[in-house]
């Protein structure tokens, strides 16, 4: 029994299992016509099949509860249980009688899952009993037998809007605005309100006290002194680098910013504070050529005392720096240059403390997910090479899911076929009697040669005697080179060096024959 036997004896259409899966048609067509396994596992995660058929298609495709009616007459049977005539169950519908009674009759059109589920929500009705005739659950009655469908409540007519309370105040706001030359958003800036709450106390949505309040802020900021240009500050901070002698570089460090930054900072985009900080930093600088010269072991003492603040090891540090541990021992010693302690305590801070580095990764959902997916074969006796069969899915990827690499759906599926498959076999095990187990046979220790110096000396001094090389006779037994050596060392067993001895003295006796009869 394939797929599209098992859809047609549930009397569904292909646009029907699409819609239930979740999945577009043309691939339920695809599978049917090629054969497809895995869609079979959806279809037990969504309708009332036996998940046993997968190890045996002898068996009954479908649970014990299944229901082979259509769903208008389970549709009926259920309204009949439950006391209820064809008018109250149309009128909760929310459809004519006559639509409804040709349902129950099987005429009408097939119940889509989202029309299902409305029906579930309205009445309590199991939609997948109603749908696909899984008996396991019909449902709960949500209505009383005599209730009627719930009309709409009316609506309360709207009140209508009052007019702004306090209009005059509002327009003072405004005008002190516009007097001030401030727009909606600085005015929210200034008070720390969106625009829109301004708008509002501008028409009228604002206390006399308040109003009163906006107005004096207003006029504060409208008598402060003008802002100074930012372009004038940015002259005044270049001015300030060039009477100190400095360069743009220079000035730079000093101020701990890029290079390009501080002459971006002095062509105008710059505040008249942020300029004020900046020539002050520039001018407590001291003078050029008064530079401090470099010491290494100080040095390499700033570097231990970073390190130690960090929570570092040498080992972790060493690991930042793509270093050995014995390397950063000498440079904490004093044996480091200028520019390597600036990147060294550059990347001392730039990089992450110990809790990063020996970070330990929380398993994950999926990782969790792969888990039980692992357990449950386990369980059910099935090897990754049997699931994958079942899956149509080779071995590599049911490795790779049960190392986490699954997606949420899929997984549950699979989880979910395999619960089905150890409660079957739990099931079948409680119903057998116990069968007695043979021990298993046990398996033979494989013995150790031990080596034969004394065998080997023998082979090594007849070889000599009989003037050949190892090549030679590596030839003559059919073996490699090494293996003659082997022998030679005393590392094989006795048949192979016995074998080697007598082919070493035909070979000389072929020789003894070969000098007498020349002579």
């Amino acid at each position: 029994m394939n797929i599209q036997d098992i859809r047609e004896i549930m009397g569904l259409t292909q646009a029907q299992v699409a819609d239930e899966l979740g999945v577009p048609k043309q691939e339920v067509i695809d599978c049917e016509e090629n054969g497809e396994t895995y869609l079979l596992l959806q279809y037990i995660s969504a309708f009332p099949i036996n998940p046993q058929i997968l190890k045996n298609e002898d068996v009954d495709p479908f649970l014990p509860s299944f229901d082979q009616t259509t769903p208008g007459h389970r549709m009926r049977l259920w309204r009949e249980e439950n006391g209820l005539s064809l008018a109250q169950m149309a009128e909760v519908l929310e459809m004519p009688e006559e639509k409804l009674a040709k349902f129950e009759e099987g005429e009408a059109a097939p119940l889509s899952r989202r029309r299902g589920e409305w029906i579930e929500k309205k009445t309590g009705m199991n939609r997948k009993w109603l749908m696909y005739g899984d008996g396991r659950e019909k449902g709960q009655l949500r209505i009383e037998a005599d209730q009627k469908a719930s009309k709409k409540a009316e609506r309360a007519p709207r009140e209508k809007k009052s007019t702004a309370p306090n209009k005059p105040a509002g327009q003072r706001l405004k005008q002190a605005r516009i007097d001030a030359g401030l727009s909606r958003e600085e005015v929210a800036d200034m008070l720390n309100l969106s625009v829109s709450r301004v708008t509002q106390m501008e028409s009228g949505y604002v206390k006399d006290k308040k109003a009163e309040h906006i107005i004096s802020r207003i006029a504060a900021v409208s008598n402060a002194p003008a802002k100074e240009d930012p372009k004038a500050a940015g002259q005044r901070l270049r001015d300030a680098r060039k009477s100190a002698g400095l360069s743009v570089k220079e000035a730079a460090e000093i101020v701990q910013l890029k290079h390009t930054t501080l002459a971006h900072l002095e062509s105008g985009y710059i505040t008249s504070k942020h300029a004020d900080e900046l020539i002050a930093m520039i001018q407590s600088a001291p003078a050029k050529g008064t530079k401090a010269a470099f010491d290494p072991k100080e040095a390499g003492a700033r570097i231990k005392e970073e390190r130690n603040k960090a929570g570092l090891s040498q080992k972790e540090l060493g690991t930042i720096l793509r270093l050995p541990v014995t390397r950063i021992s000498f440079i904490e010693l004093g044996n480091v240059t200028e520019k390597e302690t600036e990147d060294i305590l550059r990347r001392i801070h730039g990089q992450p403390l110990r809790e990063i580095i020996n970070r330990k990764v929380k398993p994950t959902e999926q990782v969790l997910l792969g888990s039980q997916i692992r357990d449950a074969r386990i369980r059910a006796g099935l090897s990754q090479k049997e699931l994958g069969g079942m899956l149509n899915l080779p071995q590599t990827k049911v490795s790779l899911m049960e190392r986490g690499k699954v997606d949420e759906p899929t997984g549950k599926k699979i989880l979910q076929m395999l619960n089905a498959l150890i409660e079957n076999q739990e099931n079948e095990t409680a119903a057998l009697p116990a069968v007695p187990q043979e021990p298993k046979p046990e398996k033979r220790r494989r013995l150790r040669r031990e080596p034969r110096p004394d065998l080997g000396q023998k082979v090594h001094e007849a070889r000599i005697a009989a003037g050949m090389s190892q090549k030679q006779l590596a030839d003559m037994l059919g073996l490699s080179q090494g293996s003659v050596s082997y022998i030679e060392q005393g590392k094989t067993d006795e048949a192979q060096a016995e074998k080697a001895l007598q082919f070493i003295a035909e070979v000389a006796a072929e020789k003894a024959e070969k000098a007498a009869g020349d002579a």
